[in-house]
């Protein structure tokens, strides 16, 4: 009974040794993008303060793999979705001119292992590099819409270095024309006076993660196979 019960005890601190070896372990390898980081984005979709509506849905594709201790957690190409919450057309009646604004929400992400929520925060807007967008075709009253090659690019990785130069210059400059504030506690992007804000494909927007993004796009299988 006395070996029995010593196996027993030994058998006991054996697992709890083990338990503290592997926790670390399996901490670091926790399949989850953590609160804070940033993300790169290219805009799919025209919006503006103009055309757009409260609602309206967009939809922009992460320009960069994201890699954490070393795992590629998310890559690029996946499908960030979200809305346009808030929004206010310029003023410019009877000599008034007040500031258009807008505040994107990011609900979602859209990866090769599924759709996964999320709670984002708008850091910066930059503009698409210059020669990128060609023309598509023109609206009744005169608008061109545009279509660009950057997501393509930056996305599909087929140009190589090439791609990482585009993102290089979309990334490095921030929005000729627009500034972030806050609305209501929320982030916006706020034009001049008189100016309606204009976000066209290719545009390059900055996320940061308000929470713990639990996903992982191939590292997913890997941690349900430990």
């Amino acid at each position: 009974m006395k070996f029995g019960k010593a196996y027993t005890i030994t058998n006991a601190l054996f697992l709890v040794l083990n338990l503290a070896i592997l926790t670390p372990t399996l901490e670091a390898m926790s399949p989850s993008v953590p609160k804070g980081t940033i993300l790169k984005l290219i805009l799919n979709d025209n919006l503006s303060t103009k055309t757009s509506k409260e609602g309206d849905p967009f939809a922009a594709e992460l320009a960069e793999d994201v890699v954490i201790r070393g795992y590629t957690m998310l890559h690029k190409g996946a499908t960030i979705e979200g809305v346009i919450s808030k929004m206010e057309e310029a003023k410019r009646l009877g000599g008034l001119k007040g500031k258009a604004s807008m505040v994107l929400r990011f609900d979602r992400i859209r990866t090769h292992g599924g759709e996964e929520p999320m709670v984002a925060s708008l850091v910066s807007v930059h503009d698409p590099v210059d020669g990128s967008k060609q023309p598509d075709k023109v609206k009744d009253e005169g608008e061109v819409q545009s279509k660009t090659d950057v997501k393509d690019m930056a996305t599909k990785g087929a140009i190589g270095v090439a791609a990482g130069n585009v993102l290089g210059a979309i990334f490095g400059n921030v929005a000729r024309g627009l500034v972030l504030g806050s609305i209501g506690g929320a982030v916006a992007i706020l034009a001049p006076k008189g100016n309606d804000v204009t976000l066209c494909p290719g545009t390059g927007l900055q996320i940061r993660l308000d929470r713990d993004l639990i996903e992982a796009d191939t590292i997913r299988i890997e941690w349900m196979a430990l």
